[in-house]
């Protein structure tokens, strides 16, 4: 690495160069307040990357509220000022470029605080100034240094406004470099309930960000870019309408040749520590408090959904809210060739049931999900769903080795397969189209293979009707009379309900549930005591006592 400056040592060097390179690393070094208050979740790792690339491609960050969107743009823009005028002095860049930043907020307190977030730092921030500030004036302080704007020691300039329309074409004037266009302008939550609450004012929106602040930003720079970093508000709003493209594009080759580069996280992120998006911070208690925060206020537990899982529901043309859906933690259990339920100790004999909406269209298999799921119904007509398989680009049937082994992938089929046995399901339906004829042929072939004649799929043919009309018709009854159960880990077929309607990204698995109740039905024989009105009889398992069991 080259000597950055005759006067620091080599441990200092590093310290910057580390600094320079990641954006995490130097909110830890300087701006330890905010960065050193937990432990770094890794899509912190992930966006402060982005926001140092050297990408002209529009970044939308959707994150849920309090995970730190503001603080790590905060932190982009204290480092960039920083390191303007001292990259090519310390060799760490090839020329030197004057900054000039928009920055919007959604209220003048917000945008009046995050100007005085960035003052505090480079006026009174000690380790700052010590490697940063102007020779002869210790600071990065200028000659502006107001609550809307401040122009540096260096002349770099950072404009903050609660207005998007203040920022139309804006322009910095040097006598170096002459007139300068924005360098970055990062519209932060500017979206809220109030300007989007209009068909008009989102129009508005839409207007001043992608035909006034995207064209004044200089494109001629690496780095040079818009960011838009917000949590959705509305179901037609601008952040909500790019996360429905991307939505149905990401892990496709269009994803790449999206407008957008976009990072979106919601808060229950299954795979992830604690079950959470940043559990060392917003953990899965925090969650549950805030939610039942929501559940006693006006706005009702629909607002933890919108602000924390990015589950926008339009209310105004909503088909089914979060009221329709019930949860289970119903264990299954077969015995003596029958299905049961084990719910709250007690055991309730179900029927079980496949139903299967593959993507196996040349168009849509790698833009669509194929979905397999197992559901039971009780007596009273109660749908509990099991168990469901939702995968992206899956061959219709796996390719095996000689010895009947699989070689990469489960298909379509070998899902429909395992799922039906391993429920001992009455029947399955699939749909019924052209191009999912191969699903019908390989599954017919497989049995054979297996010798699994038992396996009865019924092919279902879409009709006339459009899908959301027959999805409609299929489970409104069940839904509004609240007979339809889901497992909390259900987040896709959660997601996907409350968002039903013609905006939605994806109907796949709503439409395999339609699928799987289309033949759904309960069992024959009586279970219940005519007496005490419980489930019982001579055939019903009894739970053992766990010393024996």
């Amino acid at each position: 690495m080259a000597n950055i400056n005759t006067k620091l040592s080599s441990e200092h060097e590093r310290f910057l160069k580390a600094s320079f390179d990641n954006l995490i690393t130097f909110g830890k070094l300087f701006l330890g307040g905010d960065f050193n208050k937990s432990e770094t979740p890794l899509f912190h790792y992930e966006i402060g990357e982005e926001l140092i690339s050297k990408s002209r491609k529009p970044c939308a960050i959707i994150l849920p509220r309090g995970h730190a969107k503001t603080t790590l743009v905060k932190a982009k823009i204290v480092r960039d000022l920083c390191f303007a005028h001292k990259t090519l002095e310390w060799g760490l860049a090839d020329e030197e470029k004057t900054h000039f930043f928009g920055w919007v907020s959604s209220n003048q307190k917000k945008s009046r605080n995050n100007v005085a977030y960035v003052q505090l730092h480079m006026e009174h921030n000690d380790v700052i100034n010590f490697y940063f500030g102007k020779m002869g004036i210790g600071s990065l302080r200028g000659p502006v240094w107001n609550q809307e704007e401040i122009v540096t020691a260096y002349g770099d300039r950072l404009v903050s406004s609660s207005n998007l329309t203040s920022m139309r074409g804006d322009t910095l004037a040097t006598i170096k470099e002459g007139a300068l266009r924005y360098s970055c302008v990062f519209v932060d939550d500017a979206e809220n309930e109030e300007n989007t609450r209009t068909p008009g004012s989102r129009d508005k929106i839409v207007d001043n960000v992608m035909n006034g602040i995207l064209p004044a930003i200089d494109k001629q720079y690496d780095g040079s870019r818009l960011f838009f970093i917000g949590t959705p508000v509305h179901y037609d709003a601008m952040i909500q309408n790019i996360l429905d493209k991307w939505d149905k594009i990401k892990g496709t080759d269009e994803e790449k040749e999206y407008t957008w580069k976009v990072i979106t996280y919601s808060a229950t992120q299954p795979s992830m520590p604690g079950g959470v998006l940043w559990n060392s911070f917003m953990p899965r208690t925090k969650l549950e408090e805030i939610k039942r925060t929501y559940a006693d206020s006006p706005k009702g537990v629909e607002g933890y959904y919108q602000e924390y899982e990015l589950q926008v529901q339009s209310l105004e043309n909503a088909l089914w809210t979060r009221k329709h859906i019930k949860f289970h933690e119903a264990v299954y259990h077969y015995q003596d060739k029958r299905n049961w339920l084990i719910i709250d100790g007690q055991f309730v004999p179900v029927n079980t049931f496949i139903g299967c909406d593959p993507a196996t269209d040349i168009d849509t298999k790698n833009s669509d999900y194929s979905v397999i799921m197992a559901i039971a119904v009780d007596q009273l007509g109660n749908v509990y769903v099991l168990e469901y398989e939702r995968h992206r680009s899956i061959p219709t049937v796996a390719a095996r080795d000689y010895k009947g082994e699989i070689i990469d992938r489960k298909g379509v089929v070998d899902y429909i397969i395992d799922l039906y046995n391993k429920y001992h399901c009455q029947s399955g339906t699939v749909e019924d189209v052209a191009m999912n004829r191969s699903v019908f042929q390989a599954l017919n072939e497989r049995k054979r293979q297996l010798g699994a004649w038992d396996v009865a799929i019924i092919p279902e043919k879409p009709g006339g009707n459009s899908k959301i009309n027959r999805i409609y018709s299929g489970l409104s009854s069940r839904f509004s009379q609240g007979t339809v159960h889901l497992r909390e880990t259900h987040f896709d077929l959660t997601n996907e309900i409350v968002k039903f309607g013609a905006k939605m990204s994806h109907d796949d698995t709503i439409e395999t549930l339609y699928y799987a109740c289309r033949y759904a039905y309960p069992p024959e024989e009586s279970a219940i005591d005519s007496i005490t009105g419980e489930w019982g009889g001579n055939d019903t398992p009894k739970a053992r006592s766990w010393i024996v069991a």
